[in-house]
Formats: C-alpha cells, sequence, structure tokens
C-alpha cells in the first residue's frame, strides 16, 4: 500500500484558540487542575479523584471535543448517540466503568454524555497518530525488552499522567488527554507495558476503544502474553495496533473488531504507524477506500515515510540499543517536510498539530521515561509505577512556538 501524498488537511482540527504553549501542552495547572491524578480504591472513588484533580483540563478538553466534532461534521444528536451506544454496552458488559464514568463528570462538573462521547470518539475526532517501537533481546543493550511511542495529535489537549491503583487488579502509571479513562500508554506493576497505534477499518463494531483495552490490559496482565491473550478476547470497538512488552519479550497485536494477528519481536527491533502490515491483516485496511476518512485521518498521510524512517533509524542501532536511543528517535526531524518526522510538526487549518507525549517502557525497572509536549524539547524524565510525585523538571520544560531542527 502506498498512500497518497497529497495533504488534505483536517477540518476537526480546525480550532484557532489554542496555540502552541506551555499552558496548552505541558502544565494542566491550575487550583482545580494538576499535571498527575493520583487515585485508588474502587471504581467509583478512582473516578471521583480523577474528576477533581484534573478538574479544568477535562472541561478544556472536552470544549475542544465537541468543537472538533462538530467541525469534523458530527451532529450533537449523533455525539448523544454515541454516549447513548456505549452507556447501554457498559451497563451489558462493565458496569463498574459506567459507575467511574459518572462519579468524574460529577466531581469535575461535565456532562457524563459529554464524557462518554469523548471516550468513544477521542481518537477519531483527534486525529491520533503514533510511531513505536518494540526493541528484545540481542538488539538491545543488556538483553532487554522497551516499548516506546510517540502520541501525534491536536495540541490543544491536555496531557496528564495517571498513577491507578485499582481496588482489584494491577497498579498502573500511564499517560492520557484529561477526561480519558483510558490510557495512550502506560506500565504496570509487573513491568508490562501497553500501548498502540490506532488503525482505519471497514471491520467496525460494538466494543472497547482501543485506549480503554491498553488500561483494561494494563490493570489484568502480569506478562506480555497474558496481555495479548487478553486483548484478544476482548470486545473491540475499531482497528488498532497494540504494541506490548514485559522484562523479556514483546510483540504487536494488529486487531479490528472481528480479527487479529500478532507478531513476537524477537531478538529484533521493529516499528510500526498507522496502517496495517501484518500478514493477513492489510484487507482491513480501510484508508485508501475512503477520500473522505482519509482528509480527516492527519497522520495517515505520513505513515508510511514514519515507518521507513523509524526502521532506518532503528537499523543502525542494532545490538546496542537502551532507552536512551528510542528517547533520542522520538525527537528525529529529519528531512524538509515536518509533517513527515518522526517528531511531527504541523499545522493543520491554523491549529498545530505533533507529537504531543511519549512514553519509553523498561519492564526490567518498572520504569517510564516520559515527555509531555514536544519531544525535541520537553525533558524525557523517569518514573517507576509506585512513584507518587513527578521531579520537578517534568513541569518546568519550555516549549517554544517555533520548532528547529536541532540534528
Amino acid at each position: 500500500m502506498k498512500l497518497a501524498k497529497a495533504f488534505l488537511l483536517v477540518s476537526i482540527a480546525a480550532i484557532t484558540l489554542f496555540s502552541l504553549s506551555p499552558q496548552n501542552i505541558i502544565i494542566v495547572s491550575a487550583e482545580d487542575s494538576k499535571e498527575t491524578v493520583l487515585a485508588s480504591g474502587h471504581s467509583e472513588k478512582i473516578g471521583k479523584e480523577y474528576g477533581e484533580q484534573a478538574k479544568s483540563a477535562i472541561r478544556h478538553n472536552l470544549e475542544i471535543f465537541k468543537e472538533s466534532a462538530s467541525l469534523a461534521g458530527y451532529t450533537k444528536t449523533e455525539l448523544d448517540s454515541a454516549a447513548e451506544e456505549y452507556q447501554e454496552f457498559l451497563k451489558d458488559v462493565q458496569p463498574n466503568l459506567l459507575e467511574q464514568y459518572r462519579a468524574m463528570a460529577e466531581s469535575s462538573g461535565t456532562e457524563l454524555s459529554d464524557l462518554l462521547a469523548f471516550n468513544v470518539l477521542e481518537e477519531e475526532v483527534a486525529g491520533d497518530g503514533c510511531t513505536t517501537i518494540i526493541a528484545t533481546g540481542s538488539a538491545t543493550q543488556g538483553d532487554k525488552a522497551y516499548y516506546h511511542k510517540n502520541r501525534d495529535a491536536s495540541r490543544g489537549y491536555k496531557q496528564v499522567v495517571l498513577q491507578i491503583k485499582p481496588e482489584k487488579g494491577y497498579s498502573f502509571i500511564g499517560i492520557t488527554s484529561a477526561g480519558s479513562s483510558g490510557i495512550a500508554m502506560g506500565i504496570n506493576e509487573y513491568g508490562v507495558s501497553v500501548g498502540n497505534n490506532v488503525l482505519h477499518t471497514w471491520d467496525k463494531g460494538k466494543g472497547y476503544g482501543n485506549l480503554t483495552v491498553i488500561r483494561m490490559a494494563l490493570e489484568n496482565a502480569a506478562d506480555a502474553r497474558e496481555a495479548v491473550s487478553y486483548i484478544q478476547d476482548l470486545p473491540r470497538a475499531s482497528g488498532s495496533a497494540y504494541g506490548i512488552a514485559d522484562a523479556k519479550e514483546g510483540a504487536f497485536l494488529e486487531t479490528t473488531n472481528s480479527a487479529f494477528a500478532v507478531k513476537w519481536v524477537v531478538d529484533e527491533a521493529m516499528a510500526h504507524t498507522n496502517h496495517y502490515i501484518l500478514p493477513g491483516m492489510e484487507k482491513y485496511e480501510a484508508l485508501d477506500d475512503d477520500p473522505a476518512e482519509k482528509s480527516r485521518w492527519s497522520w495517515y498521510i505520513s505513515t508510511e515515510e514514519r515507518l521507513d524512517r523509524a526502521t532506518y533509524l532503528l537499523h543502525g542501532q542494532i545490538g546496542k540499543l537502551n532507552p536512551q536511543d528510542l528517547v533520542e528517535i522520538s525527537e528525529d526531524q529529519n528531512g524538509e517536510d515536518k509533517v513527515y518526522w518522526i517528531d511531527a510538526q504541523s499545522e493543520i487549518n491554523g491549529i498545530e498539530m505533533g507529537s504531543v507525549s511519549t512514553g519509553t517502557f523498561d519492564g526490567s525497572k518498572l520504569r517510564m521515561w516520559s515527555q509531555l509536549g514536544q519531544p525535541s524539547i520537553a525533558p524525557a524524565i523517569p518514573f517507576e509505577v509506585d512513584r507518587p510525585l513527578i521531579p520537578e523538571p517534568f513541569q518546568s520544560g519550555d516549549l517554544n512556538s517555533k520548532i528547529e531542527n536541532r540534528k
């Protein structure tokens, strides 16, 4: 598959209120909002604490979401319908998660229907795109297993670090958009890390959204193989490539609503972006068949270029890869066209788009190196699963509106 290179600009991001600045990307601080959400206990308590600690950031993200969804062609009726359908699904299969949403909505002063619609449609409306890497065994320094993710999206959304200790299930730490109950990428107390690349498929249906799947896997899997098996058995709403690793091994799991394929990354390094690449899964790719969808999913236009570039950079480091190497790859700004950088940077309909966060995971140390904001500027700070506080440098990284090539 070779995707068209025409730069089809997305209307979903056409909100001119939010510029590239520390206030919009890294710092979500206010009297009623924190950069880190620390919550524990049963589902309702976690939702209440999340809503209280990230109140202004959640409100901020829901307002952007509703405006973006409208510009993308979603009516209020359609958003309400998506929320109602998700609510009915959760009543049947996961009522505890629904209670968490109710508590979060109440404590943050938001509408439950808005919160549910956001959690169902965030990746689609925000136009998420990602570059991910798994490196294992002899490809690494010290025979380790690492997982890495660059998350690309609209810069208007506020990102937060979640540290969750559920009453039932495993503790984890991860990164997500404020208001999402799911996780964009994270690691649990057993050193299992999970993230994803959103994929566009025609095979959709009732099920959990991609980021909710990640969170559920973190809460329920004690090693990479358990996580792969767990995700395979879940009802999944749409397409995704899940990156999964523990201290010793890792795999990419490509999925649709009804199908999946897995590739175990053994003594090698492998990258993934935003199209199906595993044998037998290409037939589920829907991007080439729908020009309207292609115009809305801004980061699909660079999916092949980012995959080629990441693969090239990895091959030059085979046998000695470590977390610092993966962080440096996340900062790559090779080439004249910034939309094709791994550390992506673009203005689409007047809005800054690009890499908004990264996570680099070492299961052997229960550690996540994280950057919130443009990777080439935001500091990469290590966190451990049970560490309750963010080091000060993580909150003090200065972002500039002009991103320069540092290589």
